[in-house]
C-alpha cells in the first residue's frame, strides 16, 4: 500500500516546477531582448560604452567582449530543469539527502536572484529575480516543515 503524499511534499514539487517556469521565462526573454540585456551589460563597462559610441548597438552586438547571454542562459535553464526534475524524483521517492540539495539549490536561486536585481537589467527582469526569491524563500518553508521531516523519515 502506498503513502499518501504530505501537502508539504506536494508543495514543495509544485514551487520548484514554479521556479523552473520562472527560469524558462527568464531564458525566453533573454533571448527575445538580447540586446537590452547586452546595453544593461555595458552600461557598467567602459571599453562596451566605447565600442556602443562609435558604431552602436549593432557593433557592440558583434564585439567579441560581448558574453553569449542567450547561449548563456539556455545551458543554464536546460541544466536547471534536469536537474530540477531528478531532484524532485528523488525528493518525492523519501530520499532525505535531497532536501538538503534543493534548499542549496534554492539558496543559489536566492543569491543569483539577488545579484540580478543591481545588474543594470530591464525592470521585467529585476520582477522576476524578486519572484525567484521570493519563490526559493518559499521552497525552503516547505522543504523544512514538519510533517516533511516526518515523510522524508517514513518511507
Amino acid at each position: 500500500m502506498a503513502r499518501d503524499v504530505p501537502g508539504s511534499v506536494v508543495n514543495s514539487v509544485r514551487v520548484l516546477g514554479l521556479i523552473v517556469a520562472t527560469s524558462g521565462v527568464i531564458t525566453l526573454l533573454t533571448w527575445l531582448m538580447r540586446d537590452e540585456v547586452i546595453l544593461g551589460w555595458a552600461e557598467g563597462n567602459p571599453s562596451a560604452q566605447e565600442i556602443l559610441a562609435q558604431g552602436g548597438i549593432e557593433q557592440l552586438r558583434e564585439s567579441p567582449i560581448v558574453p553569449g547571454f542567450v547561449a548563456l542562459a539556455v545551458v543554464a535553464f536546460v541544466g536547471f530543469a534536469a536537474l530540477a526534475l531528478v531532484l524532485a524524483s528523488f525528493f518525492l521517492g523519501g530520499h532525505a539527502w535531497t532536501r538538503l540539495v534543493l534548499t542549496a539549490t534554492a539558496g543559489v536561486g536566492v543569491l543569483v536572484g539577488a545579484v540580478c536585481l543591481d545588474s543594470h537589467l530591464p525592470t521585467v527582469f529585476v520582477v522576476l529575480s524578486a519572484l525567484i526569491i521570493i519563490e526559493g524563500v518559499v521552497l525552503s518553508f516547505f522543504l523544512w516543515r514538519r510533517d516533511t521531516t516526518a515523510y522524508l523519515r517514513d518511507v
